[in-house]
């Protein structure tokens, strides 16, 4: 798991290997269906990643393996995709119950642990580091003191759990034990960050190929600030070596920048690279990965303001008419004046193996004759 790809290429030809690349469009909307699909089924819900979601089945009367077993088959009848579900009084003994789903091919990708028998037999047969929430550095410390299983885990004093994994391990510790300490949480906090970044799909030694690229993550960020009706402070711009070329110069640069007012525009942004560039280049570099992070976000009413700048822009016109372009021709239909309009620039992340973007481009959708 996440060995590049040049370094496998012999195993790759010998086992006639199917190598994708990533696509981030198409697993987007799958995801989107699975999620939608799940939520009109229960009364609550909450997505916590492209591929989990956790819902609650609290007074809902029904057998609920019969239940689970009927929506597995519903979702892989309307949308193709597999999935495991498990089923528990706690979050994190219903992420145990999943991952047993998944394992064990007698469950036929549904556990419903509700039963105490069962369940000390799942935490007896569980590591310790495999439970949500603990980890390979926790596992470590457990291990120091002999707790290796799940069981003792749970067993231990709180105060121990307390001492050796904080709040967060004590939490994990209680609801191993039954005690609900997670909330569903439907309503996720506020993103405290936005980060676009790419590997090139060559070296860039060119300054102003390297300006091109972060303007256009610039304006990819700013779109993601706008869908969150977030603004930003402050952003940061860094660029890195080849990590797997170390006969290179290896290096990692980055500056900060303020944004006074906050903001998403991406006019301003791409001006802040431009002026900035210089900072973070050398001619003597050669860049694999770049990127612009957007730090301090806040909804623009809650902007901090001092006594030299106005007041953050809360609607802007031409921002909202680009998000509309955008929306209806796709992704940098409208760019900054300074970004080439080539097809793929030569700085583009190569994905040679990328399948088709089958339900989100109408060019991409089979043919069947």
């Amino acid at each position: 798991m996440g060995q590049p790809l040049f370094q496998i290429r012999d195993l790759v030809r010998r086992h006639n290997v199917i190598v994708k690349s990533s696509n981030y469009a198409l697993y987007g909307d799958i995801s989107r269906r699975v999620m939608t699909l799940i939520a009109n089924e229960v009364p609550d819900s909450a997505i916590y990643s492209i591929d989990e979601i956790f819902i609650d089945l609290d007074n809902t009367p029904i057998d609920h393996d019969l239940w689970a077993r009927d929506l597995k088959a519903k979702i892989l009848r309307e949308t193709g995709i597999p999935v495991g579900i498990g089923i528990s009084t706690t979050k994190t003994l219903a992420k145990l119950a999943n991952r047993l789903a998944k394992k064990s091919p007698k469950a036929k990708g549904v556990v419903v642990l509700d039963d105490q028998k069962w369940i000390d037999l799942a935490l007896e047969r569980t590591e310790a580091g495999d439970i949500w929430g603990v980890g390979r550095k926790f596992a470590l410390k457990l291990a120091s003191i002999g707790v290796t299983t799940a069981r003792q885990l749970r067993d231990m004093p709180d105060t121990t759990a307390r001492k050796m994994m904080t709040v967060g391990g004590l939490k994990t510790v209680r609801e191993l034990r039954g005690i609900r300490c997670i909330n569903l949480d439907d309503s996720p906090p506020q993103r405290e960050t936005v980060c676009v970044s790419r590997s090139f799909g060559k070296e860039i030694d060119d300054r102003e190929m390297l300006k091109e690229a972060l303007i256009t993550f610039a304006g990819r960020a700013c779109s993601k600030l706008r869908r969150l009706n977030l603004v930003a402070c402050r952003c940061q711009l860094f660029i890195l070596s080849n990590r797997f070329k170390m006969d290179r110069q290896q290096f990692s640069r980055g500056c900060e920048l303020t944004m006074t007012p906050a903001t998403n525009d991406t006019r301003i942004a791409s001006n802040l690279v431009g002026q900035n560039i210089n900072r973070i280049w050398r001619n003597d570099l050669a860049v694999k990965k770049a990127g612009i992070l957007m730090l301090d976000l806040c909804r623009p009413e809650d902007a901090p303001r001092d006594l030299f700048t106005g007041h953050c822009q809360l609607d802007n016109p031409l921002m909202k008419a680009i998000d509309q372009l955008e929306g209806r021709f796709g992704k940098d239909a409208v760019t900054v004046g300074r970004v080439s309009r080539s097809k793929v620039p030569d700085w583009f992340m190569t994905s040679t193996n990328r399948s088709p973007c089958y339900t989100t481009r109408w060019q991409d959708i089979p043919i069947v004759w």
